[in-house]
């Protein structure tokens, strides 16, 4: 654990020596760059270490002196996470900030993605109350500012405002939590909370309520998911990276830690935690393919994936609920190699909108179009992402995906009768990929094939270097946990084991992870079969010839490029069978047809509260009237309120 102090501290200097040499950008990079790249790779070694000795016990491994923070395998699989993302996206951002440079100070963005990775790994690795919520705040703070970094612009700042709303709501929430369960004790430790020596007795429905809560918004779950898609398109699209990476993955990783200290939880809480997963996943994808922005559909792709990481986490629940700790295994380490999976993938996928978006200058995907001959490596490493998030073999989001379906399949033929009934969530998972797939065509299609909608000066197959290596190294880490899950599965099911202690041996998921590798090494063989039968036909007769006609322009004089498959368009008839449920909104008028993407929550009932406090607020301005004996009646009817409390409650 002393590795990972030293390791999160080269990354603060790493940032603090690119603010201090701003004045010399090429020093200020290499500084940053190798500064980042040497601390995490020694606060990712214990972890990594951890997870591949696969130690059984769910105590803490490793601690700090003092016991304030410490290394467990379950903190282990996250902050390896997190490291392994955060480097990517530090080395991404050097060159995808160097136009900034111009009229920003860039040395600052560094600066605020140090602390924000410093931050997250004190998340992962607390052991007090105290140490948990102000590695809470400083995270929430400071991807706020690197929301709001480009403040200039009215999307920044109303992205950052509703962010900050929501972060604070969830941050009330986990404070009513940890005094619920300590008695008010800030300087409790965790050990204490499970052990119930931190104060008195809290009822165990509360607290999981109220952790829902809070870790249910930093997470981004239906309905308190319209925060995340501003944000995540606001920021740099590199922080972009880290904060669907990463930062959303705190909430998932604060359930599962509750889990550990509080031990199986109610039935009611496993179905709760499942519903809201489903409902996240199929309305998070719908909601991504009504998106017209390259970001912000993205951005609600990340719901989606939430949803089914939450799916599997609710099996996981209502395995340990029902005394089913195989079925409990299978859910958890789902759910935990998903979260890293989306990860790896998502990452990947923000990176390539970055390169695209630094490239042409635009996010909308019916200006974009004909990039994969302009930008063939960005085009590539992008449809590798695609096909991994839509989980399809031989890619990893197929694996995971595989093992939460595997759960509830298997929990069909469980011995509780009612537990049977969690086998219909798999017709849900099955939905969410039909879409997924719908959505990850459309949007590889829209960007990088067909004609180009405009014209763009971009420099034929030479995008920077420092934009592609990371690309490559994602989409790298996607193709071989596809391919191989047994590098991951057995280090995912020990961290599961930290939740569910009593989940046997790892004989357990052999079934599971072995039907998982053969459908993907049919794949895989099928792939190669292909591309080998195309190799050979090249070979042998030379490359056909092209054979140019003349396509028919539907009676206009002649073929542009408008006459293509729009991104609205591509869609159109697919999100029309859910009606207004797909946020889609069609504004026809006798000379125009515009079709907007809308938030169905954000724009009903957010906006709803959101003017009832405006007004609220407004009602209460009649209060500050600036007379000084208005303000000392307020103050003595305030003191005796305070002595009425008192009063009564001794």
């Amino acid at each position: 654990m002393t590795l990972v102090a030293v390791g999160l501290a080269l990354i603060l200097l790493a940032g603090l020596g690119a603010f201090a040499l701003e004045r010399q950008p090429r020093r200020a990079d290499q500084v940053f760059r190798y500064g980042v790249l040497a601390g995490s790779g020694a606060a990712a070694w214990p972890a990594v270490v951890l997870l591949l000795r696969g130690a059984r016990s769910s105590g803490v491994a490793e601690r700090l002196p003092g016991g304030a923070y410490g290394l467990d395998l379950l903190s282990a699989w996250f902050l390896a996470l997190l490291l392994g993302v955060g480097a990517c996206a530090a080395v991404y951002g050097i060159p995808y900030l160097v136009e900034e440079r111009r009229h920003r100070r860039v040395g600052v963005a560094h600066l605020l993605l140090a602390v924000l990775l410093t931050a997250l790994a004190g998340v992962f690795t607390a052991r007090t109350i105290i140490a948990f919520l102000a590695a809470w705040e400083v995270m929430a703070v400071a991807a706020y500012l690197l929301v709001v970094f480009e403040r200039e612009r009215a999307e920044a700042r109303r992205a950052g405002l509703i962010y900050l709303v929501l972060t604070h709501a969830s941050t009330l929430a986990l404070l009513a939590m940890f005094a619920t369960w300590s008695g008010g004790g800030v300087e409790s430790r965790f050990e204490d909370l499970a052990g119930g020596r931190a104060g008195t007795a809290a009822p165990a429905s509360a607290i999981l309520v109220l952790a829902l809560i809070g870790f249910g918004i930093k997470a981004g779950v239906v309905p308190a998911h319209f925060w995340l898609p501003g944000a995540h398109a606001a920021a740099p699209s590199h922080i972009s990276a880290l904060l669907s990476g990463v930062m959303i993955k705190t909430g998932i990783y604060g359930l599962l830690r509750v889990l550990t200290l509080l031990g199986p939880p109610p039935p009611w809480w496993g179905w709760t935690v499942l519903l809201l997963g489903l409902a996240s996943a199929v309305l998070g994808v719908l909601w991504a393919l009504a998106q017209h922005d390259l970001k912000r559909v993205l951005a609600y792709s990340s719901v989606e994936n939430i949803g089914i990481i939450l799916v599997g986490l609710g099996l996981g629940a209502l395995g340990a609920a029902y005394h089913e700790p195989a079925l409990a295994l299978l859910g958890f380490t789902g759910a935990l190699l998903h979260t890293l999976n989306h990860a790896l993938f998502k990452s990947l996928l923000f990176l390539g909108a970055g390169a695209v978006v630094r490239a042409t200058g635009t996010r909308e995907l019916d200006r974009l179009g004909g990039l994969g001959r302009l930008m063939p490596r960005t085009a590539a490493a992008f449809l590798v992402g695609a096909l991994a998030i839509a989980g399809l073999p031989p890619l990893n989001g197929f694996v995971s995906e595989w093992l939460i379906f595997r759960g509830l399949l298997e929990a069909g033929g469980a011995e509780a009768a009612s537990l049977r009934a969690a086998s219909a969530a798999a017709a849900g998972l099955a939905l969410t990929g039909a879409l997924a797939l719908a959505c990850f065509t459309k949007l590889h299609g829209t960007v990088f094939l067909g004609k180009p909608r405009e014209r763009f000066a971009i420099v034929s197959g030479a995008p920077d270097a420092g934009l592609t290596a990371p690309q490559r190294f994602l989409a790298s880490a996607c193709v071989v946990i596809g391919v191989l899950p047994p590098v991951v599965v057995p280090a995912a099911a020990g961290a599961a084991r930290v939740v569910i202690p009593d989940a046997g041996t790892a004989g357990d998921l052999g079934g599971a992870a072995g039907a998982a590798a053969r459908v993907t090494l049919v794949a895989l063989s099928l792939a190669v079969l292909v591309a080998l039968v195309w190799r050979i036909r090249l070979l042998d007769g030379g490359r056909p010839a092209a054979r140019v006609r003349e396509t028919w322009a539907c009676a206009y004089p002649g073929v542009t490029s408008r006459m293509q498959y729009m991104a609205s368009s591509f869609a159109a008839s697919l999100l029309a069978a859910f009606g207004p449920l797909s946020g889609r909104r069609v504004v026809a008028g006798p000379g125009s047809f515009e079709v907007h993407a809308a938030d169905p929550v954000l724009d009903t009932a957010g906006r709803f509260l959101w003017d009832r406090l405006q007004r609220g607020a407004a009602r209460a301005r009649l209060l500050q009237t600036g007379r000084l004996r208005w303000y000392l009646v307020y103050l003595i009817l305030s003191l005796l309120g305070l002595l009425g409390y008192l009063w009564t409650a001794t």
